[in-house]
């Protein structure tokens, strides 16, 4: 995979509309090693826009995505938005964490 900034634009279209929704920003396989991507989720629903146009299970979709959930950070609808307007940012939030949009070298889990 490779780096996708709509991504986190298409995330937020998914939690301003779901009161229930989450927005995750993950480390993901892609590219030379990996880079920063984002998706919003409802339960056991994964809505990423970059990928299908509709929800996808999320066990299904972290096989396909190679998602690790210690290389995750994720986040309420209130926090995200407040977070959002904090930076003036779509994401990452985390920005020790998500260093760069790609690389080989991951940052130590925590």
């Amino acid at each position: 995979m490779e780096y996708r900034e709509q991504c986190f634009a298409a995330a937020m279209e998914i939690c301003s509309e779901s009161e229930e929704a989450e927005v995750v920003h993950a480390w993901i396989p892609g590219g030379p090693g990996y880079v920063v991507h984002a998706w919003a989720e409802v339960e056991d629903a994964v809505y990423d826009l970059t990928q299908s146009e509709g929800p996808m299970r999320k066990n299904e979709y972290y096989a396909l995505m190679g998602v690790r959930p210690e290389l995750t950070r994720r986040y309420g609808r209130v926090e995200y938005f407040t977070l959002m307007a904090e930076t003036g940012s779509m994401g990452p939030f985390d920005t020790a964490f998500f260093f760069a949009r790609q690389t080989a070298f991951l940052p130590a889990a925590r």
